[in-house]
C-alpha cells in the first residue's frame, strides 16, 4: 500500500526488474546473431499500466513497467541495425512455486512450470514481424502496454 512504500525497497525492486536486466541486454546485444534473431526477458502482466486495475504493488508494478520501457527502447534502436531482430518481454503466467504461493487464492489459472516454459516456447515461435518491443503473455496474446 501507498502507507507502506520504502526508499530501500523501491530502489531494490528497480535494481532486480529493471536495472539489471537492461545492463544485461547492453552486453549481450553486440552477440544477437545478424537476421532474424530473437531477445526475450521474463516480464509480469502487473507492469502492465493499461492493466492495472487492484493498484498496490508499487515497486514491483513500477519496476516491471520500467523495464517494459527498457526493452522497447531498445528494441528501436537495436532494429536500426538488424530489422529482423524481436524484442520480447514475456509474462509466464502466475507459476505454481514458493514464490506465488501468497497469491494463488485469487489466481484463475495456475501454472506448472513446464507448462508454463511450453506455452512460452511456443508464443515465441509464432511471433509476427514488428517494429519495437512484442509484449506477450505464456499464450502469445498481446498485453496492452
Amino acid at each position: 500500500s501507498l502507507t507502506q512504500l520504502r526508499r530501500d525497497t523501491l530502489v531494490q525492486n528497480f535494481e532486480i526488474n529493471a536495472i539489471g536486466p537492461v545492463l544485461v541486454l547492453r552486453h549481450f546485444a553486440a552477440l544477437l546473431a545478424p537476421g532474424p534473431s530473437l531477445y526475450a526477458k521474463l516480464s509480469a502482466r502487473v507492469g502492465s499500466i493499461a492493466d492495472n486495475h487492484k493498484g498496490g504493488w508499487y515497486g514491483y508494478r513500477a519496476s516491471k513497467a520500467a523495464l517494459n520501457m527498457f526493452l522497447q527502447t531498445a528494441a528501436i534502436e537495436l532494429q536500426r541495425k538488424n530489422p529482423q531482430l524481436q524484442v520480447v518481454a514475456l509474462q509466464p503466467g502466475t507459476v505454481r512455486s514458493s514464490l506465488s504461493q501468497p497469491f494463488t487464492q485469487s489466481v484463475p489459472v495456475l501454472l506448472e512450470p513446464q507448462d508454463a516454459v511450453a506455452g512460452m516456447w511456443r508464443a515465441l515461435q509464432n511471433l509476427p514481424p514488428k517494429t519495437g518491443c512484442h509484449f506477450i503473455d505464456y499464450k502469445g496474446e498481446s498485453i496492452a502496454w
